[in-house]
């Protein structure tokens, strides 16, 4: 038996369906937000409020993540550096939403649009971690 096959074989816990859960929250407003930046860029301005309301979700939803992946962190885990992985993505992810979201407002879409990409990544990179994770 290798090393790593005994954590492979634990069910998930609780708090990894949380982060999951959180993960799969954050993927789905940050769907929305490029729908509704679609529909920015085709000058339908009544798509904004649904933009803003978006971006105040990323916020919620990144945190949300970074919460859930601070505490399995906190926990132990599975898998060494895994977890520790997903909350440096997860604490990424929340800290580049708020700039990334001022500069929607403030700034330039030339910022505005790759710190976007960055954020997508962040969030998508965490899913893939946390979804690999095998249950018994």
């Amino acid at each position: 038996m290798a090393p790593n096959d005994t954590a492979r074989a634990r069910p998930v816990t609780a708090w990894e369906w949380v982060l999951r859960v959180a993960v799969l929250a954050a993927s789905a407003v940050l769907l929305w937000e490029f729908v509704t930046a679609g529909q920015l860029i085709t000058h339908n301005l009544d798509a904004l409020p649904f933009h803003y309301a978006g971006a105040l979700a990323v916020h919620v939803t990144t945190g949300a993540q970074l919460l859930a992946a601070g505490a399995l962190w906190s926990r132990g885990g599975r898998g060494p550096g895994n977890d520790r992985t997903v909350l440096l993505l997860s604490l990424g992810a929340f800290v580049v939403g708020f700039p990334q979201a001022a500069l929607g407002t403030y700034g330039p879409l030339q910022a505005h649009v790759p710190l976007a990409l960055l954020l997508v990544s962040l969030v998508v990179w965490s899913a893939v971690l946390v979804f690999r994770r095998r249950s018994a």
